[in-house]
């Protein structure tokens, strides 16, 4: 067993001096590596920074219900029962004629609307905040259902903008999904021609071990750990353009969102999420590795 484990250390220590003896290079292959981290690592912290954002915007969804014109106390007590039982329905909260007409009366500088009309126009209105949890579909089965209560005239929703909401925030998460996907691909295939090249330049060294009779194992490990070592430098790397992407962009969207009172607070990645990181791109770039050397071994026993 600690042979077993010395074999071990051996290889990743081999693996990381072989990086050090080649900075540029290795630079290089760090800062590609890097690059194809850094863009669906920066979306998945907007997406994330931006769903307190979302679950405020999420509550503000409101149906106005508005009652005929001839209800009278008894109409709106008997829908304000119905609404208090409805479990799809947050709040609700009673808003008289006699209140619409008098901020109407404000909203216009205190002009006497009173002694110019005959009579209040306006309806008594219920506005009602269904559950944030509600999904749109719900939103408007609740919506149809209110506009069906007695002496209620029409209930209107703002679907449009919930919609947009819904569509927005499910739009950020499938493109962080679809990079996620696609740039683990890329950095899998970038991995193994890395590798790759590094077995073409030791290809004479590794067929004559493979002749003394080195299993697969210990062939591959070396490149293994190369792999390994270069993922784990290069979510380091990625890492710091990520906090440099996010200082460098906040001012700008601080900018564009704070006058429509949006405060999008920032955040970084926490611990557990780099150790997820790490563990996802170590082991995209250990498969890269293994195809490389699987597909040079294989080769070999073609040849013989």
């Amino acid at each position: 067993m600690s042979q077993y484990v010395s074999l071990h250390l051996d290889a990743a220590a081999n693996a990381a001096r072989k990086l050090l003896k080649q900075p540029v290079g290795t630079l290089l292959i760090l800062l590609m590596l890097a690059v194809a981290m850094t863009l669906p690592l920066a979306l998945y912290l907007g997406v994330q920074s931006s769903q307190a954002v979302v679950g405020k915007l999420n509550e503000s969804p409101q149906i106005t219900v508005y009652m005929e014109l001839g209800a009278d106390t008894g109409d709106t007590e008997a829908v304000k029962n119905l609404l208090a039982q409805d479990k799809r329905i947050q709040k609700n909260e009673f808003v008289s004629k006699q209140k619409g007409l008098q901020e109407l009366q404000t909203s216009m500088g205190g002009q006497d609307l009173v002694s110019m009309l005959d009579e209040n126009p306006l309806p008594d209105v219920f506005i009602v905040t269904p559950d944030p949890a509600t999904p749109p579909e719900e939103m408007k089965a609740l919506q149809k259902d209110l506009a069906e209560l007695p002496m209620v005239e029409e209930a209107k929703l703002d679907t449009e903008w919930m919609q947009t909401l819904y569509q927005i925030n499910d739009f950020a998460h499938k493109v962080f999904w679809f990079l996620a996907f696609t740039l683990g691909v890329a950095f899998v295939l970038v991995a193994h021609n890395t590798i790759r090249l590094q077995i073409l330049s030791r290809k004479e060294e590794i067929e004559i071990t493979k002749l003394l009779g080195a299993p697969a194992s210990f062939i591959r490990r070396p490149f293994l750990y190369l792999a390994a070592w270069q993922s784990v430098l290069a979510v380091a790397v990625s890492l710091g353009l990520c906090a440099w992407l996010v200082n460098v962009s906040k001012p700008l969207v601080d900018q564009i969102f704070k006058p429509y009172g949006l405060n999008i607070e920032w955040r970084f990645f926490y611990f557990w999420e780099v150790l997820l990181v790490l563990a996802a791109v170590a082991a995209l770039g250990i498969a890269g590795a293994w195809l490389a050397t699987q597909q040079h071994l294989l080769g070999f026993k073609a040849k013989r």
